[in-house]
């Protein structure tokens, strides 16, 4: 049985989240709590696979409360799920070992992946903010402006295999991207294929992964094209 914590003194986003995050894994319980006395409490005793933490609820203050249950509970799984993100709070976050950050601003399956992946053991954090950090001027004085710019690795994709991949990173099963797409499961298959072999991955949740590191969002009608190195939309076919 997996124990799941979501921490956060919103009672409609705790309902929000449940039918995402009972679907993580299998057997999921799900316990709550509303301000931090609370949630180093249920830490204590119950002692969660899974804890999805607001910053802002009362008694954390923020990265301070952050670090407190870090402190005090150094092997837990603690993910940041907020409505405010900062560059500084996802640093201070990542130099804390925590598991991920997320925001509240994701929609729910695309959280559910990124959930999933976090318990495998990879962690999470939002592309634009790790994108800025890498911006920024190294020690030896080389700009951003200097440094070559690293080819996305899904701009090797055709227009439908990307259209298939903003599919994936919705949840949508073979059956439901053949009906939205009007092709059949079988071409999906081969699809699937031959995005995983450029892409190099092995199934589907690593697909996703690599799709959400490059700021993919769910599908959208039509799904916007993926940028190649010039700034330009990739060539597809």
């Amino acid at each position: 049985m997996m124990k799941v914590l979501i921490a956060d003194d919103h009672a409609l986003l705790r309902d929000g989240l449940k039918p995402f995050v009972s679907k993580v894994g299998e057997d999921v319980t799900i316990l709550e709590s509303c301000d931090y006395p609370s949630t180093h409490e249920i830490m204590a005793a119950e002692r969660p696979d899974l804890v999805l933490l607001d910053l802002k609820m009362p008694g954390m203050d923020g990265a301070d409360g952050m670090l407190r249950l870090r402190r005090a509970f150094p092997d837990s799984r603690i993910v940041i799920v907020t409505g405010w993100v900062t560059r500084s709070d996802v640093m201070e976050a990542m130099r804390l070992g925590i598991s991920g950050y997320l925001p509240k601003s994701m929609n729910g399956m695309a959280m559910m992946h990124a959930l999933r992946l976090i318990l495998c053991g990879v962690p999470y954090y939002p592309p634009e903010v790790l994108a800025a950090a890498e911006a920024m001027p190294p020690m030896g004085g080389e700009t951003a402006a200097t440094m070559p710019r690293e080819r996305s690795p899904l701009s090797v994709l055709t227009r439908r295999e990307y259209e298939i991949l903003t599919q994936l990173v919705g949840g949508a099963s073979n059956k439901e991207i053949a009906k939205v797409l009007g092709l059949t499961e079988i071409t999906i298959k081969s699809h699937l294929r031959n995005v995983f072999r450029k892409i190099g991955a092995s199934n589907r949740t690593q697909a996703v992964a690599l799709a959400l590191r490059e700021g993919v969002k769910a599908a959208v009608n039509p799904p916007p094209a993926p940028v190649g190195i010039n700034g330009t939309a990739a060539t597809l076919s």
